[in-house]
C-alpha cells in the first residue's frame, strides 16, 4: 500500500486537481490512501478572514469566489460545497460579533480548507474512474496531545478498519487532528506531510509519496538559486534538519513517524511524474554540506523576566502565549534576566506582546540561513567558509552556536540581505571547490 500526499500548489486549480487525480490512478497502486492539503492560497485567505473577523469585518466573499471558481473549472455543481461554505460563514459571523481570539476557533476556521479540498478531490477521482471516499483525519484516530501526535500503533486497528470499509480510495484531510478535548486542531506549516507519514506508519505502507511542484530536494530554494542542484537521496536526520531550518518541501516532524517505521519517503514532481525525485531513507553517507535552508520574515521577541516570579512559570507563560496564537519560536536564548526568541513576523504577534505586558517587545526583521549535512556542526572548514561569506555581506551577520549533536550551522542576518546571502553561501559550498572531498 502507498500513501500519496498532494500539497496546495499541486491542487491550485481545476487542471492541477485533474492532473493529481490521474497520478493517483496511474501510480497509486492497489487501494492507495491519498492525503490532500487545501487549495493553494486558501489557508492564507482563511487566516486573513479570521483576523478581519476579530476586527469586526466579515471577509467571506474571497473564499466563496475562490472555491466557486475551482468548481466551475472542474464542471462540478456550483452548490457542491455550499454546506461547508455556509458553516464557515456562520463561524466567521460569530467571530465578528464576539471578537474573541481563540486558538480553537482559529483552528476550526482553518479546517475548512482541507475539508472542502478532500470532497472536491474525491469527486474528481470518481470522474476519472476511481471509486473514492472523502474522510476527515480527525475521524480516523489522528489525535494531538499537547502538540504531539498519538503514536500511530495505537490508532492502527481503528484506522485499518475504516480504510478497509471505505469505498475505493480514501481521500483524507491533511493538516488536521483532534486535541485532548475533542476539538479540531491544526498541525502547522506543511502539516499534511506529517499526516501522510503518520497514516503510512499506522497502516504499514510500503512508501510515502509527497507530490510537490519541484523536482525533489534541491541544494537551495530555486527561487533564490535558480541553478540549485538536485539531491537524489538523503537520510531522515538530515532531511528533518533541513525542514526545521525552513526547507519548504518538508514538515520537520513528518519524517519521524516514517523513520521510526522504516518507511521511505519520496519527494516527487507533479509536472514530471516519471522523474526520479528525491528519496529520504536511512543514513546519509559522506560527511559535509548537503543543502541550504532558510527562513524569512522573522522578528525577535524579547521579554524581561520578572525577578519576583518563578522563572519556569514565567517562561511557561511566554511559550503558552505564543502557542495560543499558533506561533512557534525558531531559535531562542534564556539569560539571567531575559528571554529572547526569533519568531514568525505575523500580525497576531501583537496580541502576544499585549498579553505579556510592558516587559515584552518585538524588534527588527531577520532571516536565517542554515548549511545542513552530516558533521557540519563540528566542521572547521564550514565555519571558515561561512565567516568568509559573512565578511563579504554589507550587513551585520551573526553566528548561532552549533548544537552538540546538530547537523547544521546557522547565520542570522537582516531580512533584506537574505537573497544575496543565500546566493553567496551556495556559491561557496556548492559552486566552488571550497569543500571538495
Amino acid at each position: 500500500m502507498r500513501v500519496l500526499k498532494f500539497g496546495g500548489a499541486a491542487l491550485r486549480d481545476g487542471p492541477a486537481i485533474v492532473r493529481a487525480a490521474r497520478i493517483v490512478r496511474v501510480r497509486g497502486g492497489d487501494r492507495p490512501l491519498v492525503v490532500v492539503s487545501a487549495h493553494e492560497g486558501v489557508t492564507a485567505l482563511l487566516d486573513r478572514a479570521l483576523e478581519d473577523a476579530l476586527s469586526g469585518t466579515l471577509s467571506f466573499d474571497p473564499l466563496r469566489v475562490r472555491h466557486r471558481t475551482i468548481l466551475r473549472q472542474l464542471e462540478l455543481p456550483g452548490d457542491f460545497l455550499d454546506r461547508y461554505l455556509s458553516e464557515l460563514r456562520g463561524v466567521l459571523g460569530l467571530l465578528c460579533d464576539e471578537r474573541r481570539p481563540d486558538r480553537r476557533l482559529r483552528d476550526h476556521v482553518l479546517s475548512f480548507g482541507e475539508r472542502m479540498s478532500a470532497r472536491v478531490f474525491a469527486a474528481i477521482l470518481r470522474r476519472e474512474g476511481c471509486e473514492a471516499t472523502p474522510m476527515d483525519a480527525f475521524d480516523l484516530g489522528l489525535v494531538s496531545h499537547g502538540g504531539s501526535l498519538e503514536h500511530p500503533e495505537r490508532a492502527a486497528p481503528l484506522l485499518s478498519s475504516a480504510v478497509r470499509e471505505a469505498r475505493g480510495v480514501a481521500v483524507v484531510t491533511g493538516f488536521l487532528a483532534l486535541d485532548d478535548a475533542g476539538h479540531v486542531t491544526t498541525l502547522g506549516r506543511n502539516g499534511s506531510d506529517l499526516t501522510a507519514a503518520w497514516f503510512a506508519a499506522a497502516l504499514g505502507a510500503e512508501e510515502v509519496q509527497l507530490w510537490k511542484e519541484v523536482p525533489g530536494l534541491l541544494t537551495a530554494d530555486p527561487r533564490l538559486v535558480p541553478h540549485a542542484r538536485h539531491v537524489p537521496e538523503i537520510g531522515w536526520a538530515e532531511a528533518e534538519e533541513l525542514a526545521r531550518h525552513g526547507a519548504q518541501v518538508l514538515h520537520p516532524g513528518a519524517l519521524e513517524p516514517a523513520a521510526r517505521a522504516r518507511i521511505p519517503v519520496r519527494l516527487l514532481d507533479v509536472h514530471d511524474p516519471e522523474g526520479p525525485g528525491s528519496r529520504v531513507a536511512g543514513e546519509t553517507g559522506p560527511r559535509g554540506p548537503l543543502a541550504i535552508a532558510h527562513r524569512s520574515r522573522l522578528t525577535r521577541l524579547c521579554v524581561r523576566l520578572d525577578a519576583t516570579r518563578e522563572r519556569a512559570a514565567h517562561l511557561t507563560e511566554i511559550l503558552s502565549a505564543l502557542s495560543a496564537q499558533a506561533l512557534d519560536p525558531y531559535l531562542g536564548r534564556i539569560g539571567a534576566g531575559w528571554f529572547e526568541a526569533l519568531v514568525p513576523e505575523e500580525p497576531r504577534l501583537g496580541r502576544v506582546v499585549e498579553e505579556l505586558g510592558p516587559e515584552a517587545r518585538i524588534e527588527g526583521t531577520f532571516a536565517s540561513v542554515a548549511v545542513v549535512g552530516p558533521g557540519v556542526a563540528q566542521d572547521a572548514r564550514v565555519e571558515a567558509g561561512l565567516r568568509q561569506v559573512a565578511g563579504e555581506i554589507d550587513a551585520p551577520v551573526s553566528f548561532e552556536p552549533p548544537e552538540p549533536l546538530g547537523r547544521s550551522r546557522v547565520l542570522i542576518a537582516p531580512g533584506e540581505v537574505l537573497a544575496p546571502l543565500v546566493t553567496r553561501v551556495h556559491e561557496a559550498f556548492f559552486d566552488s571547490a571550497l569543500l571538495a572531498r
